[in-house]
């Protein structure tokens, strides 16, 4: 447990990564921010941001995520 901690801690992200990871975070955050309007707030803007993840997430487990595995093996054969 002890050296996990450790290597979670002592691991620096680069700026290259913290840029890819913008990316895709960047226009989540402002789409939220321009639906809430101008005086939001920071934390109002997460707290929706994390909301609307969950729904797309659900969403996107209705509408069939997957096969995973040996099912997705088994799939592409009968296809």
């Amino acid at each position: 447990m002890k050296k996990t901690l450790i290597l979670k801690f002592s691991m620096k992200l680069t700026l290259e990564e913290y840029q890819k990871a913008g990316e895709e975070y960047w226009p989540k955050y402002w789409y939220v921010a321009k639906e809430l309007g101008e005086g939001a707030k920071s934390e109002d803007i997460l707290k929706v941001m994390e909301s609307l993840a969950t729904v797309a997430w659900k969403d996107k487990l209705k509408s069939g995520v997957g096969p995973f595995g040996f099912n997705k093996k088994q799939q592409q054969e009968e296809d």
